[in-house]
């Protein structure tokens, strides 16, 4: 694919949606790909491309603060996701759920990534940025794994 600067590059001006595993990686500042994340949370950020996710995306991240009791932490996060001007967070409505099950069905996919999939569509995103390797590329739109991506 390329490095995560070739990469943003091409993102410039466009919606993206970031898949759940791109905020954990951020947010936990994994060793592995908080270096590959942080530009493109950056990127964000700054407005260089319009960052997209959806409802479902805050809900998988909070489950392991919730487990843990670790109310600071949810606080937290669920503050980060309200920041002015940063993310468009997007809801699941029927419309989104028909679309999920469609995605589900045409591409064997599980729920979650249909739903993140589908949501993806609906908005008008033109890339989706993940690193689950079981969400492939669509005619509407493009996916671009993490793994693929170099410093």
């Amino acid at each position: 694919m390329g490095t995560i600067a070739e990469t943003l590059k091409r993102l410039q001006g466009h919606k993206v949606y970031l898949d759940t595993n791109v905020f954990i990686y951020f947010l936990d500042r994994n060793p592995d790909y908080f270096r590959l994340v942080a530009p493109i949370i950056e990127a964000v950020e700054s407005g260089l491309i319009i960052g997209c996710t959806g409802d479902v995306t805050i809900a998988e991240i909070l489950v392991k603060p919730y487990q843990s009791g670790n109310l600071e932490l949810v606080a937290s996060i669920k503050a980060f996701f309200r920041m002015e001007n940063f993310l468009s967070i997007y809801p699941h409505d029927a419309e989104t759920f028909d679309l999920a099950a469609q995605s589900r069905a045409k591409y064997n996919q599980k729920f979650i990534d249909a739903l993140h999939y589908a949501t993806a569509i609906r908005y008008g995103c033109t890339f989706f940025i993940t690193n689950d390797c079981s969400i492939k590329s669509g005619n509407s739109l493009e996916v671009i794994l993490l793994s693929s991506c170099t410093f």
